[in-house]
């Protein structure tokens, strides 16, 4: 087994007491948790395929979407330090296709794996990230197979199935079933940050 580098476990310590403290009110994504931070008290192999993408110029906000964290409720603070230390490892990149998107949004956005295939770990069963929207943008809506839980670390905005979009504070969750339709936006006045889950277990 391949020892776990200290800054990323402390790291998934922090995002599971973050959603673990809230999972109870979406039931239908209890049991999804658990699978995730079950399989990652397994420690897999140790990230060796990152693409060295340069820092995208839309991580100029994150220390605006640290400061709406680090304001948020209990744990997330925390949550916040524990991502920001592990940050400068990440290779963040834009979402596929989205050079073909009208706009400026290729620019206005980044994702970045923690954990799974280009990440800091690299597994198959489980796939943890993060993205970045710059103030005003939207996210376009998109789907997937694996079903995957968010937790909000700055406020945005967020649609599920095409129903109007809800307002999400730091601390909040969104649970995505398989397959279903969703997107997000970030206000106005902040970044829109948060760390993404998916079950790839089958």
């Amino acid at each position: 087994m391949t020892n776990r580098n200290q800054n990323l476990q402390h790291f998934i310590h922090a995002i599971e007491a973050g959603i673990r403290g809230r999972v109870a009110q979406i039931p239908d994504a209890v049991a999804m948790t658990d699978q995730i931070f079950s399989a990652l008290e397994q420690v897999e192999t140790s990230g060796g395929d990152k693409p060295s993408n340069p820092r995208p110029s839309v991580c100029v906000h994150l220390e605006d979407a640290y400061s709406e964290a680090r304001d948020g409720p209990t744990l997330i603070p925390k949550l916040c330090d524990a991502f920001a230390s592990i940050e400068p490892e990440l290779s963040w990149s834009p979402k596929p296709g989205s050079e073909k998107i009208a706009g400026n949004f290729y620019n206005s956005h980044a994702n970045a794996v923690i954990v799974g295939a280009g990440g800091l770990e690299t597994r198959q069963d489980v796939r943890v990230g993060v993205s970045l929207v710059a103030p005003g943008v939207h996210y376009p809506r998109h789907r997937h197979p694996p079903e995957e839980i968010y937790i909000v670390l700055s406020p945005g905005e967020w649609m599920q199935s095409d129903n109007p979009f809800v307002s999400k504070q730091p601390g909040d969750l969104v649970h995505n079933p398989p397959n279903v339709w969703h997107g997000m936006q970030a206000v106005t006045s902040a970044p829109l940050l948060a760390i993404w889950c998916l079950w790839t277990g089958g």
